[in-house]
């Protein structure tokens, strides 16, 4: 994790490091105090040259840190240093036949669990030390990717990250087709879901407007 974040390793081979003390980290994470500690939704490390963008246009922009956190995950740690997709027989991304990233992994990678003060994720999703709550977080950073899948932002993106953790993989691998036809119904769905819901909101003006 050192090497990913540029941080001395100490900082997160110690369980007990008290990570909210180092400046750095704080910086990545947007915390402006140490005594009233808050944690930003979209933290500065999402963004490139980690500049916040209140507009949010840019957020999940700092690609590379993302991709080299699922790559150590997928294709194990010494991958980051090797030329190709690194890994042997026994990685993450064989056992698991990944071959490309997914909206759901992005956000895994995004909720940056390891600048957290937390050691552990707890059963109810939220971080004892931080209260971070990891499992709104997952699903809010993935309903945006998912939403916003077939822009041409997110697609580059998506591109390359892909690029960085399966480069030695065939272009076969990569099947674009398919993530578009995976866009086109996920933004149906959401279509109708939002007719569904307005719908629902029509019947119950008209039954409240209805009934004395």
């Amino acid at each position: 994790a050192g090497d990913i974040f540029g941080l001395p390793a100490k900082y997160f081979t110690n369980p007990q490091y008290d990570r909210v003390s180092v400046p750095e980290i704080r910086q990545l994470l947007g915390v402006t105090s140490t005594s009233n500690v808050v944690y930003k939704t979209f933290p500065p490390v999402l963004f490139p040259k980690l500049i916040e963008d209140k507009s949010l246009k840019t957020v999940f922009g700092n690609w590379e840190l993302l991709a080299q956190i699922l790559k150590a995950s997928l294709c194990g740690v010494a991958s980051l240093y090797q030329e190709s997709s690194g890994g042997g027989a026994h990685t993450n991304s064989l056992k698991w036949s990944v071959h490309q990233i997914t909206p759901g992994s992005i956000a895994w990678a995004a909720v940056i669990f390891l600048l957290s003060p937390d050691t552990e994720f707890s059963s109810s999703g939220t971080g004892k030390k931080s209260n971070i709550c990891y499992w709104n977080l997952f699903h809010l950073y993935k309903k945006v990717l998912v939403t916003k899948w077939a822009t041409k932002r997110i697609a580059t993106i998506v591109t390359s990250i892909n690029h960085y953790i399966f480069k030695a993989a065939k272009a076969s691998a990569f099947n674009s087709a398919e993530q578009d036809d995976h866009a086109d119904a996920i933004n149906r769905a959401l279509a109708v879901l939002d007719m569904d819901s307005d719908s629902e909101s029509d019947a119950e003006l008209n039954n409240s407007v209805e009934d004395p």
